[in-house]
């Protein structure tokens, strides 16, 4: 086996080059079809929450956990019970979690504008990213269940594409680094 052959061996290059092209592929998705990636969302959150459920419960009947035994084992029977509810309603699911976030940056945009006139440091920055959050937040909160998930599904792309591209370089910048 050649040293060349050794090192595209264990860089992996192209493995991770098509993983960034599916990345790439799944965050076009996302802005192509809204509708799939609310539902998609709604699904992970529901499987989500049943294993956090089976570990809560599991943890409840441990003989470590002594003081918050039916806490535990109460929230381990809700988080089963809604993931369960997302799972069979994914699109309820997935508008729960836009609701969420809306009242996220509704609120951490108060307390931002909140510190920075409490602030001198970083005043403008600070004010300019709370009223952002408000604006963002209220606008989530106010909006139809349709523009909701469209603002999902782009963050998702967003997120995704930008994954994708930076494992896409990752891989050629290992490939020249084998072939110099």
């Amino acid at each position: 086996m050649t040293d060349r052959a050794s090192i595209d061996q264990r860089t992996g290059w192209g493995w991770i080059f098509a993983y960034g092209v599916i990345v790439i592929l799944v965050g076009l998705l996302a802005f192509l079809n809204p509708l799939a990636t609310g539902v998609a969302t709604g699904l992970l959150i529901g499987a989500m929450l049943i294993v956090y459920g089976i570990v809560a419960i599991l943890a409840g009947l441990s003989s470590l956990s002594r003081r918050a035994r039916w806490i535990e084992l109460l929230l381990g029977v809700l988080g089963i019970f809604a993931g369960a509810i997302t799972i069979f309603n994914p699109f309820a699911g997935a508008l729960s979690l836009v609701l969420l976030i809306g009242a996220w940056l509704l609120v951490s945009g108060i307390f931002e504008i909140v510190s920075a006139l409490a602030i001198a440091h970083d005043r403008v920055w600070r004010l300019l990213l709370g009223v952002l959050d408000v604006v963002l937040g209220g606008l989530l909160l106010s909006s139809e269940p349709a523009t909701g998930l469209a603002f999902l599904a782009f963050c998702i792309g967003i997120s995704f594409l930008i994954r994708g591209v930076f494992l896409v370089m990752l891989a050629l910048g290992l490939r020249r680094m084998t072939h110099a």
